[in-house]
C-alpha cells in the first residue's frame, strides 16, 4: 500500500469512528456534531476516492480542500461536542489531522 493509500484507509477509519462514535441517544436535543458535519464528510469521502484513483496534484488539492472544510466544520461544533462531554477528544482529533495534513504534500 503507498502512502496515499494508507492515509485515505487511515481517514476513512477515522471518519467512521467519529461519526458511530457520537451518535448517542442521550446527546443533547438538536447537538449532534457528527450528523451536523455530514455533507462535509460525504465531500470528503468523494474526494479522497478521486484523488486514491487518480493521484493528479489537482485532484490533491480538492482532497486538501474537502478535509480542511471538513476539519473547520469540526471546529465550529467544539461548543456541541462540550455540551456531551466530547471536547477535549474532539479538539486533540482535530488538532492531530491539522498537523497531519500541514503536513501532506501533493
Amino acid at each position: 500500500m503507498n502512502t496515499i493509500q494508507k492515509f485515505v484507509a487511515c481517514l476513512m477509519l477515522g471518519l467512521v469512528v467519529l461519526t458511530y462514535s457520537c451518535k448517542k441517544d442521550d446527546d443533547p436535543v438538536g447537538c449532534n456534531y457528527a450528523t451536523e458535519v455530514q455533507d462535509e464528510i460525504n465531500a470528503l469521502s468523494a474526494a479522497a476516492t478521486t484523488y486514491g484513483n487518480d493521484p493528479s496534484t489537482a485532484n490533491c488539492n480538492a482532497y486538501k480542500t474537502a478535509y480542511q472544510n471538513y476539519l473547520n466544520a469540526l471546529e465550529d461544533h467544539i461548543d456541541c461536542a462540550a455540551l456531551s462531554g466530547q471536547q477535549a477528544e474532539l479538539q486533540a482529533a482535530i488538532n492531530q489531522a491539522q498537523a497531519e495534513l500541514d503536513n501532506f504534500q501533493c
